[in-house]
């Protein structure tokens, strides 16, 4: 009997020791030590953490060294009071917890024989005394106001000392301290984002979106020293938490266009033909039931054209042949490009029966969504829950199709 007990006791702690730590990485944690104006610790104390968006409430009680941690907090701006008879209720407000960071506060309480309340305005600590990794955390507000070329979270990344985006297997490829990007761990709400074949984010650097930007919250990036609860990276952990909804009811629209008449030369003088790009979406949340229940739904399209000439346009001086061959002009054609041209459109035309002198469409048609549910079904218990999906068809837009001129 005593060795079942054993064997289920260990198979409970395998199960939830790796779910807790793994929560953690989408969490955030509130915690510290209370004393009083001599410096003494307080016991007892009655701590009431309540976020200011959604009204969840975290009740807790100073242990004998006036110690209190409120762990697995969702990220968000947090009021925090203070209460024990005797001394003067003290709220700090404006405490702003983000993801992967344990914020840590030093309340004061003072003797008090009257109803008196002491209220501060906390900020985060500038330094986590309590992280060994090389982290930062690129907020909602630095998500929201940092402009980027097309949208995409990955470019943000680069804002992290020793993090850049190089040339990779299957295109741009995000790189930590110059090692392959194989080796990185990125995490969406806590749960595996990871590309396995090509160490890349899920849905890779060919599409064109694959978090929407509007859904993003914030993330953290770990450049070294990677605590043990994120795993399997010898490289960097990309963490990003989304949005969600809160009691306030809100929403965002916008719409990006890049149009042919207002778009440069190429580099070699000619126009762009019949270019176009339009980025659009918008997000909304709000309650299902007001400090209970939430929901926040984002969507994001890109349709994009672009026409290349390809081997459709003469190259220098018009060759003088319509149809040069080698047997009866390989002078002519080592001595012009355009008749190097038809000759080898010529080529494929006999030989593979394919028709290379057409002019290309390149053409970008995404689609993402994505939709997350909370609730906050206790003091002590929440449960989310999301859905991310992503459409990308890019037509002609890599070199390993059958036909590219086609």
């Amino acid at each position: 009997m005593r060795t079942r007990l054993l064997l289920m006791t260990a198979v409970v702690s395998l199960a939830v020791v790796p779910v807790a730590a793994q929560m953690q990485i989408a969490t955030a944690v509130i915690q510290g030590v209370v004393v009083d104006t001599s410096g003494a610790v307080l016991p007892g104390v009655d701590v009431e953490i309540r976020n200011v968006e959604t009204n969840l409430t975290r009740t807790l009680i100073t242990d004998r060294d006036g110690r209190f941690v409120a762990l697995q907090l969702p990220p968000g701006r947090y009021t925090v009071t203070f209460k024990l008879a005797g001394f003067a209720t003290h709220v700090q407000e404006n405490v702003l917890a983000t993801v992967g960071e344990a914020v840590r506060l030093s309340p004061v309480l003072k003797v008090s024989s009257v109803a008196e309340t002491v209220t501060v305005t906390a900020a985060s600590p500038t330094v986590e005394t309590t992280r060994t990794a090389a982290a930062s955390t690129l907020d909602q507000a630095t998500v929201e106001s940092t402009p980027i070329l097309g949208r995409k979270f990955e470019d943000l990344l680069t804002l992290t000392p020793g993090v850049s985006v190089v040339q990779g297997p299957d295109g741009d490829e995000i790189t930590f301290s110059g090692q392959r990007g194989v080796f990185n761990n990125i995490s969406l709400d806590g749960g595996d984002y990871n590309n396995g074949f090509f160490g890349e984010q899920m849905g890779g650097q060919r599409a064109a979106i694959d978090i929407t930007l509007e859904a993003v919250k914030e993330f953290q990036v770990v450049a070294s020293g990677a605590n043990a609860e994120f795993g399997r990276t010898a490289g960097g952990v990309v963490n990003v938490i989304t949005k969600s909804g809160t009691n306030q009811v809100k929403g965002s629209l916008f719409h990006y266009q890049r149009i042919q008449a207002l778009t440069s030369n190429t580099s070699d003088g000619k126009p762009l033909e019949d270019f176009h790009r339009e980025q659009f979406g918008g997000t909304a949340g709000g309650p299902l039931i007001k400090d209970k229940a939430f929901y926040f739904v984002a969507l994001e399209g890109i349709r994009e054209n672009l026409r290349r000439p390809n081997l459709s346009e003469a190259i220098g001086t018009p060759c003088a042949v319509t149809s040069p061959t080698l047997l009866a002009n390989e002078a002519l054609i080592n001595s012009s490009a355009d008749c190097q041209r038809l000759a080898l459109l010529s080529f494929f035309r006999t030989r593979r029966g394919q028709d290379e002198g057409q002019p290309i469409d390149q053409k970008v048609n995404n689609n993402a969504a994505l939709v997350k549910l909370d609730w906050n079904l206790s003091s002590s218990s929440n449960l989310s829950r999301s859905y991310n999906f992503d459409y990308s068809k890019n037509t002609n837009q890599t070199f390993d199709v059958g036909t590219y001129g086609n």
